[in-house]
């Protein structure tokens, strides 16, 4: 029986290396489709750069014609393009084992500025074919190394306005004065802090200066082309939090619960619009076709035991019934937010890089 269970477990082992090793995670760049190898029996045994582009599915030749700008040098060809000192070691390598086959495959010679030091990084060649193709896979490493990188910043609409802090207060005293830790397994620890109240339109990943402008330019250009000819539609905008959901179908085993924001079509389209204008220029990954805005009221993540924030689930499900038409309060909206992760204090909202008020 025991060598039955074994043989069992080494069939279903087998059938998923092979899966991950024949179906990869597709990654695209810039219209190009690659398959990027994760596996690290697959990058011991093939490559110590793990992509390899999906000649099935690509969309243009490297021959083909690129925007990127590639002038003579001497004899040769030179491509120089600004890259965040955060992705050099991904390019580099252990022991520039990553940097020296990408320049034995494509024929070119990469420098990087050296470690600590911002720059441009330059590729030269002695065909431009040999540039475009090298500079296509370090955009496809950088790509795969941010689907690695935390969050640092995120589109925030502030909601620490007084009337609904105080009324957030009151659901919080309410809820830990009616459920306790034994029957329903909520304490404090769960709650959001009221002066951290908020919602997301979208995450984002700004690893310098340079980054960080870049999304500050874009949210002014939001205001000049999105929100202020909706503004011209309608007087205001509205945002109404009422009402409680949570993220998952069983409400005796929740993670997250929030406050839900009463249907607003002009709110839902100025946010889509913004959310799709920072997707369309880089600065934001693609999650859903709306965003669903909510206001975050209890979440085990806010837990300071970490190991908890991931095993440990509260049951809401006489919450859900009893606050599921809860007026929270309404703001008209009139600012958004650059906000920068882990910076918000116990009486102070998150620090702000960049912000619009209208």
């Amino acid at each position: 029986m025991l060598n039955a269970l074994k043989r069992s477990l080494y069939v279903k082992y087998i059938v998923l290396y092979i899966m991950d090793v024949l179906e990869p995670e597709l990654i695209w760049v810039n219209g190009r489709c690659y398959r990027f190898y994760e596996n690290t029996v697959w990058k011991n045994m093939h490559t110590s750069t793990p992509y390899m582009e999906d000649k099935e599915t690509i969309c243009s030749n490297e021959e083909s014609e690129t925007d990127i700008e590639i002038i003579p040098h001497d004899t040769l060809f030179k491509h120089t393009f600004y890259v965040p000192k955060i992705f050099y070691s991904h390019i580099i390598g252990t022991k520039g084992l990553t940097r020296k086959k990408l320049e034995h495959d494509t024929r070119t010679t990469i420098d990087i500025p050296k470690k600590g030091k911002d720059g441009n990084i330059v590729i030269t060649a002695r065909e431009r074919k040999a540039i475009i193709s090298a500079r296509h896979r370090i955009d496809l490493l950088i790509e795969a190394s941010k689907k690695k990188i935390h969050y640092t910043h995120f589109l925030s609409i502030p909601l620490n306005k007084k009337e609904i802090i105080d009324k957030y207060i009151s659901f919080k005293n309410d809820i830990l004065e009616k459920y306790n830790k034994t029957t329903h397994n909520i304490d404090e620890s769960l709650f959001q802090n009221p002066f951290k109240l908020h919602l997301t339109i979208g995450m984002l990943k700004l690893f310098d200066d340079n980054e960080k402008k870049h999304a500050i330019d874009a949210l002014t250009n939001c205001k000049e082309n999105i929100i202020d000819p909706i503004l011209e539609e309608t007087a205001s905008i509205n945002i109404q939090l009422q009402g409680v959901a949570c993220m998952n179908d069983d409400p005796t085993n929740v993670k997250v619960l929030f406050a839900q924001i009463a249907p607003n079509e002009k709110l839902q389209e100025l946010v889509d619009k913004i959310a799709e204008y920072f997707i369309d220029i880089g600065l934001m990954e693609k999650e859903y076709e709306k965003i669903k805005l909510h206001a975050t009221l209890m979440n085990t993540a806010f837990k300071d035991d970490y190991s908890a924030r991931f095993k440990e689930r509260y049951d809401a499900n006489e919450i859900l019934k009893v606050y599921k038409d809860i007026l929270f309060g309404k703001i008209i909206l009139n600012q958004i937010d650059i906000s920068e992760l882990h910076t918000a204090t116990k009486d102070n909202y998150y620090k702000s890089i960049g912000s619009i008020t209208f």
